[in-house]
C-alpha cells in the first residue's frame, strides 16, 4: 500500500502534464493566402467594387505553398534545426459571388486541400506525418459599397467599401487547416483607379480568432491589410499585371514572444477573354517573419462570368482604352467638354473670350461686353458723360462739367444741401472774395437759375476758433451776406437768398490742428422749404408784415462784397 500510493501521484502528475501540454498546443489554421473570388479583385486583395446586379460569378484558385508552416527549435549547442510541420500545400478554392443592386456582393469560397507533407510531427507529440487530404474552413464573404465611392468598373476615382467576412470551422484542425471556431473579420477597402486604367487598393480589418499557444508561440486575434495594384499592359486585348503586398500584423503574444506578422509578395499577369473567363497566375516570397509565412508560393485562376450577365459587359466597357473623343489628352470621363480641346488644368474645356476682348471668360467680369484686361474684361463706363470712368468718378450720375475734378462739378445738389468741390476763400480775417472762388460760386448760381424749385436757400458762414465768439460771429455773417449779394448780382433773385453766420459754433472738425480748423473755415448752402405762414423768410429775421416788393432785399449787407468778375 505504501509503495502503490506514490506510484498512483507520479501517474496522476504525468497524466495531467500530457493533459496540459495537449491543451497549450491546439493547432490552428496556418493558410495564409486567402484569395478573394470576384474577377476583378486582385487575387488576396479586394477591390471596392461589388459586382453588377444579378451578375455571379465562379471559378477556381489553386495555390501551391512552400513550407507554409515551419518550426525553428534550438538545440543545447545553440544550433538551430527547423521542423516542417507543413512542409508544402496544394490547396483548391472553389468560390463564387454575387451582386445585388449594384451596391452589394456576396460570396462563398470552399477550401479543399489536395495534398500537404512534411516532417514526421513527432516532435509536438504526434506520431507521422500531417494528414495530406483535408478540408478547410468555409468562408462567407460580404461586400458593400460605401455612398459618394461606388465606381463603374470602367471609370476613374475613388472607391470605397466596408466587407465582412465569417469563417466556419468546417476544416481539420489537426491539419492545420481550421481555427477550430467560429471566425469573422469585419474590413474596410479603399481604392483609386486613374484614367488609363491603373488600380491601387488598399485594404484593412480584424481577424477575430481564438487565441492559441502552439510550442511557446501564441497566435490569437490579428488585423489583415492588403496593398496590391492592377496595370493594364495590353488593355484591348485584356492582359494587366498585378501585384500585391498581404499578410497579418499579431495582435496577442506571450511576454517574450515576437510579434507574429505573416506576409507575402505577390506578382503575376491577368487575362480578361471575350469568353468570360478571367485567368491569373503568378507567384511571390514569403518575408520569413512568422509561423505562417511560406518561402514560396503560386497560384493560378479562373473566374468564369457569364456573357449573359451585365459584370460581362462592365470588365468588356473595362478593357477598352480610355475615351477621348477631342483629343486633348484628357479623357472623356473626366472632361468637362469631351467635344472641344481644351488643356487638363481646364478639364478639358478650351479658352474661351467670347466677347473677343482678349480677357478669357473665366477671368472676365463682364463675358458678353468687350473691355480691357486691366478692368478684369469689362468696358470703361461713363453714366454720366462727362470723360471720367465710373470706378474713378466719384459723382458717376451728376456730370463734372468743364470746370469739375474726379468727376464731380464744381457744385451739385445732394439731399437738402448744394455741396461744392472746393472751399470758398475770402482775404485773411476779411469779407472780400478771392477770385479764385468766383468759378464755384458761378457753378451755384447756375444751379439756381435751372432749379427754380428751390425757393429758398440760405448761406451759412462758419469759422475756425481762432479769436473770440463775438469777432467770428460777425466775421461768418458778413463772409455769408458777401456770399449772398455776389448771388444776388449773378442774376438769382434776392427773395430766393437768406444768409447768417454761425461763428464758431458748428465745427465739423477738431480746431486743435490747421487740418481741423481748415475745415471749420466753410461755407454751406442749405436748401430752406417755402416760409409758412407768418414766419419770417430767413432765419433770424423778423416776421414780415405784408410782402415784399420783387427785387429789394431783406436788408444791406454789412460789408460791400468783392466786385463781380
Amino acid at each position: 500500500m505504501t509503495r502503490s500510493l506514490p506510484t498512483a501521484l507520479a501517474l496522476a502528475l504525468c497524466l495531467a502534464a500530457v493533459s496540459a501540454a495537449t491543451a497549450q498546443d491546439a493547432r490552428f489554421d496556418a493558410q495564409l493566402f486567402r484569395p478573394s473570388g470576384a474577377p476583378q479583385d486582385i487575387v488576396a486583395v479586394s477591390q471596392s467594387r461589388p459586382l453588377s446586379h444579378l451578375s455571379a460569378s465562379g471559378g477556381l484558385y489553386f495555390s501551391f505553398s512552400i513550407n507554409p508552416l515551419v518550426l525553428v527549435t534550438r538545440n543545447g549547442d545553440s544550433s538551430k534545426k527547423a521542423l516542417s510541420l507543413v512542409g508544402n500545400r496544394l490547396q483548391l478554392d472553389a468560390m463564387a459571388n454575387v451582386g445585388l443592386f449594384d451596391w452589394v456582393e456576396l460570396g462563398v469560397d470552399m477550401p479543399l486541400i489536395l495534398f500537404q507533407g512534411g516532417d514526421n510531427l513527432e516532435a509536438i507529440g504526434t506520431e507521422g506525418l500531417v494528414e495530406g487530404y483535408v478540408l478547410g474552413d468555409l468562408r462567407l464573404t460580404s461586400k458593400v459599397a460605401l455612398p459618394g465611392f461606388r465606381r463603374r468598373a470602367e471609370d476613374s476615382g475613388w472607391g470605397a467599401a466596408l466587407t465582412f467576412n465569417l469563417g466556419l470551422p468546417t476544416g481539420n484542425q489537426e491539419a492545420f487547416a481550421s481555427d477550430g471556431a467560429l471566425t469573422y473579420t469585419p474590413g474596410l477597402i479603399v481604392d483609386y483607379r486613374f484614367g488609363m486604367g491603373l488600380l491601387i487598393s488598399a485594404n484593412a480589418g480584424l481577424w477575430a480568432r481564438p487565441d492559441r499557444v502552439f510550442n511557446g508561440v501564441k497566435i490569437g486575434d490579428m488585423a489583415p491589410f492588403g496593398l496590391a495594384a492592377e496595370m493594364p499592359l495590353l488593355r484591348t486585348v485584356g492582359v494587366t499585371a498585378v501585384g500585391a503586398v498581404h499578410g497579418a500584423v499579431g495582435l496577442t503574444k506571450l511576454p517574450g514572444q515576437a510579434r507574429q506578422i505573416p506576409a507575402e509578395l505577390l506578382l503575376g499577369l491577368r487575362w480578361y477573354s471575350s469568353l468570360g473567363l478571367t485567368f491569373t497566375v503568378g507567384g511571390g516570397l514569403g518575408c520569413g517573419c512568422s509561423l505562417q509565412s511560406p518561402q514560396l508560393s503560386f497560384f493560378t485562376s479562373v473566374i468564369w462570368v457569364p456573357a449573359v450577365m451585365s459584370e460581362y459587359a462592365a470588365i468588356e466597357r473595362f478593357k477598352e482604352p480610355p475615351r477621348d473623343s477631342d483629343g486633348d489628352g484628357v479623357n472623356d470621363d473626366v472632361d468637362s467638354c469631351p467635344d472641344e480641346s481644351g488643356p487638363e488644368s481646364r478639364k478639358g474645356c478650351p479658352l474661351r473670350d467670347s466677347d473677343g476682348d482678349g480677357v478669357t471668360d473665366d477671368i472676365d467680369a463682364c463675358p458678353s461686353e468687350v473691355g480691357t484686361a486691366a478692368r478684369s474684361g469689362c468696358p470703361i463706363r461713363d453714366n454720366d458723360q462727362d470723360g471720367v470712368a465710373n470706378e474713378d468718378d466719384r459723382c458717376p450720375d451728376v456730370p463734372a462739367g468743364p470746370s469739375g475734378k474726379n468727376g464731380c462739378p464744381l457744385a451739385r445738389i445732394q439731399g437738402n444741401k448744394i455741396l461744392i468741390l472746393e472751399p470758398i476763400n475770402f482775404a485773411t480775417d476779411q469779407d472780400i472774395l478771392l477770385s479764385e472762388s468766383w468759378p464755384i460760386l458761378e457753378e451755384v448760381s447756375q444751379m439756381l437759375k435751372t432749379h427754380p424749385e428751390i425757393k429758398r436757400l440760405l448761406v451759412e458762414g462758419h469759422t475756425d476758433s481762432r479769436s473770440s465768439d463775438e469777432y467770428n460771429l460777425e466775421l461768418s455773417r458778413r463772409r455769408a451776406a458777401s456770399i449772398r449779394v455776389y448771388l444776388e448780382e449773378s442774376g438769382v433773385e434776392s427773395e430766393r437768398l437768406c444768409s447768417q453766420g454761425f461763428g464758431r459754433s458748428r465745427p465739423v472738425a477738431d480746431n486743435k490742428n490747421e487740418e481741423g480748423m481748415a475745415l471749420n473755415r466753410r461755407v454751406e448752402f442749405t436748401v430752406l422749404p417755402p416760409p409758412a405762414a407768418g414766419e419770417p423768410r430767413c432765419p433770424g429775421e423778423p416776421a414780415e408784415k405784408g410782402p415784399r416788393k420783387k427785387g429789394t432785399k431783406a436788408a444791406p449787407p454789412p460789408a460791400k462784397p468783392a466786385p463781380k468778375p
